[in-house]
């Protein structure tokens, strides 16, 4: 009877524990989320996955080229539609474009509540730039691009 009791009770008590270190567990940080995030949306941008970028823009974006995210997802739409997506993805391959985030720094700004990712090198055969990704976390809880900063253009 106790070698039953024991038996029960052992990984029972195993699981609890191991039940118990996990919910103590805390998630990635918020620095971890934004790099996972542009590591997430660069490899969207190279493979041409233009049904998921917006899903990357926050609603509160601008940017001096593009006034919102309302003008953003408009653009890429008459892209679609007269088929410059698959000229991208042709274009990405034949001048080799490649995005380098070895050198990426994740700076949080308290004050503005946003986290930025810079340097992110962007080069292809024709040139290169250097881009800075900066992101709030929307009321999902989920950080989001607000602006996008390049230079070399």
């Amino acid at each position: 009877m106790k070698k039953c009791a024991v038996l029960f009770v052992m990984p029972l008590l195993a699981l609890l524990l191991l039940a118990g270190c996990m919910g103590g567990a805390k998630g990635p940080s918020d620095e971890e989320q934004v790099m996972q995030q542009t590591k997430s949306l660069v490899a969207d941008l190279l493979a041409v996955k233009a049904d998921t970028i917006l899903n990357y823009v926050s609603e509160d974006f601008s940017n001096d080229r593009v006034a919102d995210k309302q003008e953003l997802a408009g653009q890429i739409q008459k892209a679609k539609d007269k088929g410059k997506l698959e000229e991208a993805g042709r274009m990405i391959k034949e001048h080799e474009v490649k995005v380098d985030l070895a050198q990426a720094k994740v700076t949080v700004d308290k004050k503005k509540g946003t986290i930025s990712v810079y340097p992110i090198d962007a080069s292809a055969d024709i040139g290169s730039v250097t881009v800075e990704l900066v992101f709030k976390k929307d009321p999902d809880k989920v950080w989001r691009v607000v602006s996008i900063n390049i230079e070399g253009i």
